[in-house]
């Protein structure tokens, strides 16, 4: 990092102070640095574009710069930044400088020190905002890099359906809900048998695409592994839940699905329906699934 690379504001209410500073920092080879009156004009210059160092004066009119400071630290907040205070003063007691550290001031300098001592303490402020900055975009980076990856470890690739992982999340919601508040629950589980080894992939985005078009959008459809898709259903009324839902599925799968086997005969499906009111007791998901295995039958 080179002091080229560095953006300053310099708050100052007095216009002689400005130019010490903004000159002692310029000779020292610093060469973005913009100068502000009051704070309120130096937070203005702030949201306009960042600054890796604000050099504020302790004692201004209207906001000092421990307001500033605050007022900064906000900022940072808000925009995921980490902004270098240093304040100018020209009294330096024990007791202001602990209260200045206390709200998170990363530096102090008297107006009298030169300007070696100024630009080795607002490099020092800089580089350290440049590091806080450089790992919080590490930081968000490694986070969205993992939220991709949990998004695909709960998403089949070719379908863009939940894959089995998310369907036993939400099959464990679905039994927790009914536990608690009543209700009932279905899982369907629908094989697509076919004498090749794997369906094509447009196959199987066209019966994914079939199966959501024709269920309510609470009822989730996920792909529950090569050619078996699962459909998981709550229902509240028992006599609002018919079995037969899971025939119009596969009819519907029928109507947009034209693929046949290589001695050309369509496609064969088998399903298995499993469902329960008022469970006593509470079943597993892996009892779930296995009730839904258990009761396929051949379709034609």
């Amino acid at each position: 990092m080179r002091k080229e690379d560095l953006s300053i504001i310099v708050v100052d209410d007095l216009q002689f102070s400005q130019e010490v500073v903004k000159s002692g920092l310029t000779k020292s080879g610093f060469t973005d640095i913009r100068t502000a009156s009051s704070a309120d004009e130096g937070m203005f210059l702030l949201n306009n574009r960042r600054a890796h160092v604000v050099v504020a004066d302790f004692w201004m009119p209207g906001l000092n710069g421990l307001e500033m400071t605050d007022l900064v630290r906000r900022w940072d907040e808000n925009n995921d930044r980490y902004t270098g205070i240093v304040l100018l003063t020209a009294e330096d007691t024990t007791s202001s400088i602990v209260v200045a550290f206390e709200r998170g001031v990363d530096d102090f300098i008297s107006k009298s020190a030169n300007q070696f001592e100024l630009a080795a303490r607002v490099f020092g402020a800089g580089r350290t905002a440049y590091r806080q900055n450089q790992l919080r975009k590490r930081t968000q980076f490694v986070s969205n890099q993992f939220m991709r990856v949990k998004q695909f470890s709960l998403q089949d690739p070719e379908t863009s359906l939940p894959n089995r992982n998310q369907l036993e999340t939400h099959l464990q919601s679905l039994i927790d809900h009914s536990a608690s508040r009543g209700g009932g629950l279905a899982l369907g589980l629908i094989e697509i048998n076919t004498d090749n080894a794997e369906l094509r992939s447009g196959t199987l985005k066209t019966i994914a695409n079939s199966l959501q078009l024709a269920l309510r959008p609470l009822d989730l459809v996920s792909r529950f592994n090569g050619n078996t898709f699962a459909v998981s259903v709550y229902y509240r009324d028992p006599s609002a839940f018919k079995v037969e839902m899971f025939q119009r599925l596969i009819s519907s799968i029928k109507r947009h699905t034209h693929e046949t086997s290589d001695e050309g005969k369509h496609l064969q499906m088998s399903a298995g329906v499993w469902h329960v009111h008022e469970f006593n007791p509470c079943p597993t998901v892996a009892e779930t699934i296995s009730e839904a295995q258990n009761a396929t039958v051949a379709i034609d």
